[in-house]
């Protein structure tokens, strides 16, 4: 019998488990058995645009995966403008936190997108990296995280508007495997510390000088990613 995604079952088809674990990293070098025992015990959830993966405030007893969708992570400032701290998407995992006792998320995780998720809780991500080879995993996952929350600080110090809206989009397009950006203003403008209308003045500027390309109303493509850096770095 295998784990289906959509369902808190098991069920017989041939290939499901598979896509369920194939692309959660730490479970890799754990025998099967282990596998679909941590799976078996975790929550899945589909989610529509809006909902919630988590409010702030909420104890982060369990990690997240990010099967499919877009989720942001989002706190406002006193005035009400929305700061937002990451932007997940496929196979993207949300640990923070996770490993600290009593600790409670200080933001919000929103989707974006219809996303399907899956809720692992904390005492079996423990259980598993007693193994010392899904341990080293971990930390090499762990290590990613801070080099990217030190790349989104890079973007955040960047004085020129312009230069700012470009490496975000630089970083998003880095992480993504669809063939092309695709974010709403807004969404941009709380990552990178910006009015809406700045980001969408940055934006015009940006295609007019051939860096980027619209797509539809909310998609950017990078025709020429060297050229586009070059710019970035001057």
């Amino acid at each position: 019998m295998k784990f289906n995604p959509n369902c808190q079952k098991f069920h017989s088809c041939e290939d499901c488990r598979d896509r369920c674990i194939k692309d959660i990293a730490f479970l890799y070098g754990l025998p099967e058995e282990k596998q679909i025992d941590m799976l078996r015990h975790s929550v899945y959830k589909s989610l529509r645009r809006g909902d919630f993966v988590f409010h702030e405030g909420d104890s982060t007893d369990a990690i997240v995966i990010i099967q499919q969708g877009q989720v942001k992570l989002s706190a406002y400032e006193v005035d009400g403008r929305e700061n937002i701290i990451g932007i997940f998407s496929d196979n993207d995992t949300i640990w923070e936190g996770v490993f600290s006792a009593g600790q409670r998320y200080p933001y919000s995780a929103v989707c974006l997108t219809t996303t399907h998720c899956r809720y692992i809780r904390r005492t079996d991500v423990e259980q598993a990296i007693s193994d010392p080879k899904v341990a080293i995993k971990v930390i090499h996952m762990l290590s990613n995280k801070l080099h990217d929350a030190n790349e989104r600080s890079r973007i955040l110090s960047l004085g020129e508007p312009v230069r700012r809206v470009a490496a975000f989009l630089l970083y998003r397009e880095k992480r993504s495997d669809e063939p092309y950006i695709t974010l709403h203003l807004d969404d941009i403008a709380g990552s990178v510390g910006l009015r809406a209308e700045t980001v969408s003045r940055n934006i015009r500027r940006l295609v007019g000088d051939g860096l980027i390309e619209k797509v539809g109303r909310s998609g950017f493509r990078i025709p020429d990613y060297d050229r586009l850096n070059s710019f970035v770095s001057e």
